[in-house]
């Protein structure tokens, strides 16, 4: 225990306007362990007025330090002093336009320019805000007050307790929180409007700006739905009395789990019948049951520092995808987590510039560098595979005890281990450190001899030179024979009797690790694949470590298409999905090479075969999953300039202009089309419909089509008008991920970074995950040279809290390389 903790804040914020600063009050109660006559603080960009401490019945001045770099604000007593304690400080801030601490947020109304103030706390910016113990584990009670305009309205966590008048201003009172952390503190403060409903005795609010509270409609119902599920499945009752769910215009992750005020991007909130797509529909349903399984985990019970962020990140993703299965059972969401789960994690883990899920943490720099897909991709798919291996029922029950042994308290991975595996009697402790404490997954390696399948283990690495750590995993493996499955726990090479004509390693799909056949296994397989005797997850599976195997080098890019091939009657969207996301990403790898007309005409081949099942048009009672294929397809033949795509695409467009009619689902694909294969006409339509969109998504979509373009000048125009205020700083990095993507852009996206470098740091601020997405864009590239040129540019131009990234796209940037050299000598 540290010789000085927080027992409750007494905060007063007054936000000005005009001149986008506010004033701050502060009285913290604390308690001091043991004599001192020093305390030490978290404050960053604030200017302390003035500051005192009273203590047994007197008051001390101390002398003020404040270190901007290590954002510490230290208060010097003449006398050691210990036991109760309140400290007093007044100060000054900045409402900031960085999108982190207590930021200013800009949006219109009636054609009027308006602002609002909001909060983003997570990881370590409450210090931007207020001085405090910027730390996970210093949780105490908050007391809040806004003094604010009287056409106002102000919002924290918990409700209203008092309004009253002050010197044409309105002071609001806030009842007092449950002991929480201080990145899970928040403030708003603008013109608000709501609709509510009841789940139970808490009170649910989804607020907006004006004129948007009706699209927050299908929200509303959603975290109904959600809390209710949360509460039945925790058997915890939320335990707060209001949930309010708060759409902010400009906001730089998607959501953040304030404890009874959750914040979105209005893009994954707000959802508009006439215009917003099956995917965005699907999108706020996983993101706001991410985030209320949040007001549990992360919430009630806390990791006690941020090497465990994961116990926060990995359990929302994991329980968001069980609950929305749970509640929409047509969506497949259980499949397409493969898609948005296990894919990152496999991708991002098998680089050596990985980290453990369970990672060494500093300072706020490296918090905020392990918001990626280890802490929340890959701890959810582990998650699944515990599940898996310990039964849903012992699973339930240990996050129960777990809850109630840590609730408003904090907790560690060990915590958990304990719980789980003293209900299941399992090694659970033993297993799973070999899965968050050591970065990578393994590959099995698996062959057949003599009637008996052997397999062995080793670490999958895309780029594998030998001088990466290897590693060893506990692995609940499980194989199928037929209609058996075999499961055991796999620490060592092992040997199973095998009598069948094929069988499948990973079963389900269940475990966070690869497979890798000898070739007649792998023919054996491809025929069950054909077949579809084997389940949609299985056959996924196949595929995924194919085309991995494949960028590793490990198999040939003619045995990948050829893998492929055995695909061409597949009708599966999670399937398919992989397939064209895979052999879109070799089109434009190889978009130089001379035989890239080969690679377009396999890839228009295989994208018709899917697209003449589909067609344009929905078909009655068609699955859900068949839009978002839908809109995959029609986008990717457009991309590769199937002309009857092209012509149907143009049609649809010019009724729009006509009628203003455009099926939500074909929205993003049809822009897309339109823009590749468009003329500055074209641009100038498109960029006036974005000028006169009326929501965020349908923003975001033209936005992104703008990169699309194949003249180079519309391209370089595209770049420039990211940097405009027409822009929102959230938005800025929609296009560029685009323009990476088009081979007559991507080429454009380095130097402007490397030349607009200072100035996107500027917008966005240290510390920013926009940053860091920035970076990564780039490691489409597949030149040494061109990685040489970014390791020195950032070298001299360097980013604290960006290190990590860079290594990860350097390292993609060499594979890439290496993939494309390989390539290139079988086709010679």
């Amino acid at each position: 225990m540290k010789a000085v903790f927080p027992i409750n804040y007494n905060l007063e914020f007054e936000p000005d306007f005009k001149k986008f600063t506010f004033i701050g009050k502060e009285k913290i109660s604390i308690m001091i362990s043991k004599p001192t006559n020093k305390i030490v603080l978290h404050a960053a960009e604030l200017e302390i007025k003035q500051c005192k401490i009273f203590w047994n019945g007197i008051e001390i001045k101390p002398k003020i330090r404040l270190d901007e770099k290590t954002e510490e604000l230290t208060l010097a007593f003449s006398r050691r002093i210990s036991g109760k304690a309140v400290l007093s400080i007044d100060f000054i801030g900045q409402l900031n336009d960085k999108l982190v601490g207590f930021y200013r947020s800009k949006y219109k109304y009636k054609g009027k320019e308006r602002h609002l103030a909001t909060t983003q706390f997570e990881a370590a910016d409450a210090r931007r805000a207020f001085p405090c113990w910027d730390e996970p584990e210093a949780k105490a009670t908050f007391d809040v007050s806004l003094l604010v305009d009287r056409h106002h309205t102000a919002i924290s966590n918990m409700p209203i307790i008092s309004k009253k008048i002050e010197d044409q201003k309105i002071l609001y009172k806030f009842d007092t929180t449950p002991v929480m952390s201080t990145y899970l503190l928040y403030l708003a403060v603008g013109e608000f409007e709501s609709i509510s409903t009841k789940s139970g005795k808490t009170l649910i609010r989804v607020i907006t700006t004006h004129g948007k509270k009706q699209q927050g409609k299908l929200s509303l119902e959603f975290t109904k739905q959600f809390l209710s599920y949360f509460e039945k499945y925790f058997k915890i009752a939320y335990p707060l009395p209001k949930l309010d769910m708060i759409a902010i215009p400009d906001f730089a992750s998607g959501a953040m789990e304030n404890w009874g005020a959750i914040t979105f991007r209005e893009t994954i909130l707000l959802y508009d019948p006439k215009t917003s797509s099956t995917e965005t529909k699907q999108h706020i349903a996983e993101v706001i049951a991410h985030e209320i399984a949040h007001q549990w985990f992360g919430n009630l019970v806390t990791m006690k520092w941020w090497n465990d962020l994961w116990l926060n990140e990995s359990f929302a993703t994991f329980m968001a995808t069980k609950a929305v299965d749970a509640l929409y059972p047509e969506w497949d969401f259980w499949d397409q987590f493969l898609i948005s789960e296990m894919t990152g994690g496999l991708s991002l883990d098998s680089l050596k510039s990985s980290h453990p899920i369970d990672v060494p943490v500093k300072s706020p720099a490296d918090v905020r560098q392990i918001f990626d897909e280890i802490s929340y991709n890959k701890g959810g798919c582990v998650l699944m595979m515990l599940e898996n291996f310990i039964g849903d029922d012992n699973f339930r029950k240990g996050l129960y005890g777990y809850l109630k042994k840590h609730e408003y308290a904090n907790a560690t991975t060990e915590d958990l281990w304990n719980s789980l595996g003293s209900i299941s009697k399992q090694p659970v402790r033993q297993m799973m450190n070999t899965w968050v404490r050591q970065v990578g997954y393994p590959v099995i390696e698996a062959k057949t001899k003599d009637s008996k399948l052997r397999l062995s283990q080793s670490r999958f690495l895309l780029e594998n030179n030998g001088k990466a750590k290897q590693g060893n995993w506990i692995i609940p493996l499980s194989v199928r024979t037929g209609d058996k499955v075999t499961t055991k726990l796999m620490k060592r090479p092992i040997t199973i009797p095998y009598k069948e004509d094929w069988f499948k390693v990973n079963d389900g799909q269940k475990g966070f690790y690869r497979v890798k056949y000898d070739k007649d296994s792998l023919y054996a397989l491809a025929k069950q694949v054909e077949e579809k005797t084997i389940s949609n997850v299985d056959r996924w599976s196949i595929h995924h470590d194919l085309f991995a195997l494949c960028i590793s080098n490990q198999i040939s890019f003619r045995e990948y298409l050829d893998g492929v091939r055995h695909y061409e009657d597949e009708d599966d969207y999670v399937v398919l999905s992989d397939i064209i996301s895979s052999l879109n990403f070799f089109y434009i790898l190889l978009s130089k090479e001379e035989f890239w007309d080969e690679i377009k005409k396999f890839n228009l081949d295989f994208f018709n075969k899917v697209f003449a099942k589909l067609g344009w048009d929905p078909a009655n009672e068609e699955k859900s999953t068949s839009a978002l294929l839908r809109a995959q397809v029609i986008s990717s033949l457009g991309r590769l300039e199937d002309q009857d795509i092209v012509t149907e695409a143009r049609s649809r467009f010019a009724n729009l202009s006509k009628t203003g009619k455009l099926n939500p689902d074909l929205r993003g694909p049809i822009y897309s089309v339109i823009a590749w294969t468009g003329d500055s006409s074209t641009y100038q339509k498109m960029l006036g419909l974005y000028r006169k969109a009326q929501t965020q998504e349908e923003m975001v979509r033209l936005l992104s089509s703008l990169a699309n373009f194949q003249d180079r000048k519309l391209l370089s125009k595209t770049l420039s008008f990211t940097l405009t205020k027409e822009v929102r700083t959230q938005n800025l990095f929609q296009p560029i991920a685009r323009m990476v993507t088009n081979p007559q852009g991507k080429e454009l996206v380095l130097p402007w970074i490397k030349q607009n470098w200072k100035g996107i740091v500027s917008r966005f601020g240290v510390g920013n995950p926009l940053l860091n997405r920035i970076i990564g864009s780039v490691s489409i590239e597949s030149d040494f040279a061109k990685e040489k040129e970014i390791k020195n540019f950032f070298a001299k131009h360097h980013v604290p809290g960006t290190e990590m990234k860079l290594a990860q796209t350097l390292e993609r940037i060499r594979i890439n390389a290496r993939l494309v050299q390989s390539i290139r000598k079988e086709f010679s």
